[in-house]
């Protein structure tokens, strides 16, 4: 958790005179050499087509990049944005994801997990398909025009690396990230108390936590800890004018898909690879005023609802929770988090994706939070229709090729009982992937084809007295 937050990236590694962080968060150094044992991934080039960057990049190191993490050795991380570049021995601090979709992968993929379904042999290869999907959400990357090692079009890293978008699609839509260490008003006005998390949003006890205010004012106390609770005892907080900044800081657990920021350019961002133990500050402004939003605005695209919102300032601004509920209901449902940028006057964009949404009419809200605790809410001004489709749909699975997953869409446009079902080219079937009655809607089935062997497969869909087959290619 911390005070403020520095959008966009990383990338082209360029050797750099040294240099060393000033801030108080959890902090690192990029790696001075490349070193093959630890920094896994390709070499890549593709045009300025390709991305949203233009000519600025047009080639680029692919894979995890290697950081000293406060004094832990060798931790790796992954390019948040391909637009702008990270020096060797760059420093590096904490400064919170705002990328759902990388949440979700370092969570998913090598270097959190190995040995999944999937992962290529090499573990080059898929860090390299892991940092191209990063780059695809991030800046658009158009994966099929991506030149590998600048000699070959490498088919299975690619064919991976859209596999890893299509599964992050499919599943990252409620993926959330844990402040491990937070500050909560207490029961008087005037005292606070520090909160510490495990990555799970379990408590868990920590043990000298450092508080100090600056800005006017004491607390009664420098040091707390909390308990198997994970709450602290209350600090008094005494004579603490309007602004003044509190902050807490402990050993904790640092999560992967925290974002790191460049020292030497703001808009640099590495991600967390893996979970890590590391000094981590939470901030609170005391008194201060809330955030004044210049739009909230929705966009229906079949079954995924895409949310915008503008503001115009922020101040003790800790994050967003997204919530969502049915019109018929009374009850929200929380189904995404975007962290805030802390104070600033400068105006930022947020964006969030509810994806494989259930056809009907839902209200959206946002619940803004302020570092101590407080928050407000901004609701839509207007309902959101998720439609029914208006006829019977099979799309061609994606990513096509595949290996070994790849996604199936289709659409029905009344509630009716569905068979999909997978052939050889001999007409013995392999898979039966649904088998039951289904909603009018728009439905999405992920089909993993670890256990078959490379070839041409049919893939027929069957509803309401309707067929459709279309031809799918599993490359292995």
């Amino acid at each position: 958790m911390k005070k403020q937050i520095l959008i966009l990236a990383v990338l082209l590694l360029i050797t750099a005179t040294d240099s060393f962080s000033q801030y108080g968060l959890s902090k690192g150094k990029v790696n001075a050499t490349i070193d093959t044992n630890f920094w896994k991934g390709r070499n890549t080039s593709f045009s300025a087509a390709t991305t949203n960057c233009g000519t600025v990049h047009t080639a680029a190191y692919t894979g995890t990049i290697i950081c000293n993490l406060g004094g832990v050795a060798n931790v790796p991380f992954y390019c948040l944005d391909l637009c702008t570049n990270i020096n060797l021995s760059d420093s590096i601090k904490d400064s919170a994801s705002t990328i759902q979709q990388a949440i979700y992968i370092t969570n998913n993929y090598y270097p959190a997990k190995t040995g999944y379904p999937g992962q290529l042999p090499k573990i080059k290869d898929e860090a390299c398909a892991i940092q191209m999907a990063i780059w695809h959400f991030r800046n658009a990357m158009i994966i099929d025009s991506v030149n590998i090692d600048g000699v070959t079009n490498d088919p299975e890293i690619r064919t991976r690396a859209k596999t890893i978008i299509n599964e992050t699609i499919a599943n990252s839509g409620n993926a959330v990230q844990v402040s491990t260490i937070e500050i909560h008003p207490g029961v008087n006005p005037d005292d606070f108390y520090v909160r510490t998390l495990d990555t799970n949003g379990n408590p868990i006890a920590v043990n000298n936590i450092q508080v100090s205010i600056t800005g006017g004012g004491t607390l009664s106390t420098a040091t707390v800890n909390t308990d198997i609770s994970g709450n602290s005892p209350d600090v008094i907080v005494t004579g603490a004018n309007n602004g003044s900044i509190i902050q807490a800081t402990g050993l904790v657990t640092i999560p992967r898909g925290t974002t790191y920021c460049g020292l030497n350019a703001i808009k640099q961002l590495l991600v967390l690879g893996y979970n890590e133990i590391g000094l981590r500050s939470a901030f609170t402004s005391w008194g201060a005023l809330p955030v004044e939003l210049r739009s909230f605005t929705a966009l229906v695209t079949n079954s995924s609802v895409s949310l915008s919102w503008n503001t115009v300032s922020e101040t003790n601004n800790s994050g967003f929770d997204i919530e969502r509920k049915s019109v018929d209901s009374e009850q929200w449902k929380k189904i995404g988090y975007a962290q805030g940028h802390g104070n600033t006057n400068i105006s930022y964009e947020y964006n969030f994706v509810d994806f494989n949404v259930a056809s009907g009419k839902y209200n959206y809200r946002l619940k803004q939070i302020d570092f101590n605790g407080n928050y407000e809410y901004h609701n839509l001004t207007s309902n959101v229709n998720v439609g029914t489709p208006d006829k019977f749909n099979l799309s061609q699975n994606y990513p096509n090729p595949f290996n070994p997953s790849t996604t199936i869409n289709f659409d029905m446009p009344t509630d009716g009982y569905v068979s999909l079902k997978v052939y050889n080219t001999s007409g013995k079937e392999v898979a039966d992937l649904v088998n039951e009655t289904r909603s009018a809607g728009y439905h999405t089935i992920v089909f993993n084809a670890a256990a078959l062997s490379s070839g041409v497969y049919y893939y027929r869909l069957e509803s309401n007295g309707v067929s459709k087959v279309m031809k799918m290619a599993l490359i292995k």
